[in-house]
């Protein structure tokens, strides 16, 4: 997370950890450009096509069989779509539990200067590629990505701003692998 980001106040303070959530997926995301347009008739965003849809694609019953509340959900950064991605989110009490699904390899994210502390390791059967923001220096989130056909699907733990860890955030993210992989795209 930004430095400048550490010490900012919220009107609402329980959702201050969403926005710096929002705000970091879309600063770390590659560069996307808008949807098209066709006058007076919106369409849905570029590179949405054949991606898997972890919001629908995951059963509620397994969200709650991992320990988290799909009433909490939220779906894309505040509703809007993302081109190229697909993310869901779900809260807890310090931490939010992302899955992002995208068109981008696993080469493309080794590649992406925003990330950094590349490390591989096998979930069940497959390789997963753990890294972290550039900018997140105290460790306040932690992914893991896995590849797919369309590409890879990313799983994400941040901690909420001004929350205190009640547990390491790659801990985290490879339980809710453990229990997801599955369920997730090959």
């Amino acid at each position: 997370m930004p430095t400048a980001w550490r010490g900012m106040k919220y009107r609402v303070p329980r959702l201050a950890g969403l926005r710096l959530i929002a705000a970091a997926i879309v600063i770390g995301l590659f560069a996307v450009g808008c949807g098209s347009t066709v006058e007076g008739v919106p369409e849905r965003a570029s590179g949405q096509e054949g991606l898997f849809n972890p919001c629908t694609d995951i059963p509620d019953s397994v969200i709650e069989e991992v320990g988290l509340d799909p009433s909490t959900e939220l779906i894309d950064i505040d509703g809007v779509e993302q081109p190229g991605w697909k993310m869901c989110m779900w809260k807890s009490t310090w931490y939010f539990f992302t899955i992002m699904s995208t068109k981008y390899t696993l080469d493309d994210v080794r590649s992406n200067s925003d990330y950094t502390k590349f490390d591989e390791s096998i979930i069940a059967d497959r390789v997963g590629l753990w890294f972290q923001r550039e900018s997140d220096e105290t460790i306040d989130g932690c992914y893991l990505a896995f590849a797919a056909s369309q590409g890879s699907v990313w799983l994400n733990i941040e901690a909420d701003a001004g929350t205190p860890h009640q547990g390491s955030t790659c801990g985290l993210v490879e339980s809710f692998a453990l229990q997801l992989v599955s369920s997730l795209p090959r």
